[in-house]
């Protein structure tokens, strides 16, 4: 009986969906072709401005990207760390928390100061807590990325 029933409704009637285009499909559609766009090129001021951004917003996930694939991270003061994944420098940089808001003017006395006086900040891009003693610095390749991340508690354990 199931088979006369199948002989029976004709095969105009029966709707299938066509897995194969027909010519006429082909040129119906616009072709479009996608191309991927470019990686954005790092400059130093785009790498710094992410820093500030991202740092001051506690968002050290968004800096991952503007990160060499092996960062040192040295908590000042301590034997810690070294090169390491950017993923886990990235894991650590709560270490300075308490000090957010951070001032990134490369201008202010105490920057300069510090960079004076301090041969490993001479080079590098710091950050100064608004409210505490914390200090942060980056330091940026010459691809524009970062490479190192050194941060304190206080910018006084510097030799000032």
């Amino acid at each position: 009986m199931i088979f006369k029933n199948q002989k029976v409704i004709p095969k105009s009637s029966i709707s299938t969906p066509s897995s194969n285009p027909t010519p006429a499909s082909l040129t119906a559609s616009p072709s479009v072709s996608v191309t991927p766009s470019p990686a954005p090129i790092l400059t130093l001021a785009l790498t710094q401005n992410a820093i500030k951004t991202n740092v001051n917003a506690q968002n050290y996930q968004g800096l991952i990207s503007y990160m060499a694939n092996q960062v040192s991270r040295i908590l000042q003061a301590t034997e810690c760390c070294g090169p390491e994944p950017r993923e886990s420098t990235v894991s650590q940089m709560s270490y300075i928390d308490e000090g957010i808001p951070f001032n990134f003017d490369q201008e202010q006395e105490l920057v300069k100061n510090l960079k004076s006086k301090n041969p490993e900040l001479a080079d590098k891009f710091i950050g100064i807590s608004i409210n505490k003693e914390h200090l942060i610095a980056f330091t940026i390749n010459s691809e524009n990325k970062i490479s190192e991340v050194r941060m304190s508690v206080s910018w006084k354990l510097f030799s000032y």
